[in-house]
């Protein structure tokens, strides 16, 4: 007696996306969203604490920061969403990857980029040299 699901022991239906990271926000996963949240943060606050020190702003800056790290997340994660669309699960990173080691020249993740074909350069053909065979 075979019980459903199953073909002799094997299963036979295994889901694609049992282990799979949930999507959380934006077609993004929790990791997506937390490292670009934390990348905008370490990017944002410097930069407008340093824009607003000047004038006497520079507490300002922290809260312009934060805001800019959440305007970063919602147009980085349309952009990403619309990388992911119809593709299958992990390409967006080998495609952003394939991007940065084409527009970096300090980045090498070891993609080939270029297509190459040999020639072993004879003019004429090998001819075969015959051997004698011991019986």
């Amino acid at each position: 007696m075979e019980k459903i699901g199953m073909k002799g022991r094997e299963i036979d239906f295994i889901p694609d996306r049992l282990i799979e990271e949930p999507v959380v926000f934006r077609g993004l996963t929790d990791t997506e969203v937390v490292v670009l949240i934390i990348a905008g943060l370490v990017f944002w606050i410097p930069v407008s604490v340093l824009l607003l020190l000047p004038f006497g702003w520079g507490l300002f800056g922290v809260g312009i920061g934060v805001g800019m790290a959440i305007v970063s997340l919602l147009l980085v994660g349309r952009y990403l969403t619309g990388l992911k669309r119809r593709r299958p699960d992990g390409l967006h990173i080998v495609y952003l990857k394939k991007i940065a080691q084409q527009k970096f020249s300090f980045i090498n993740f070891d993609y080939i980029e270029t297509s190459q074909a040999w020639d072993i350069r004879r003019e004429r053909t090998v001819v075969k040299v015959k051997t004698k065979t011991e019986d």
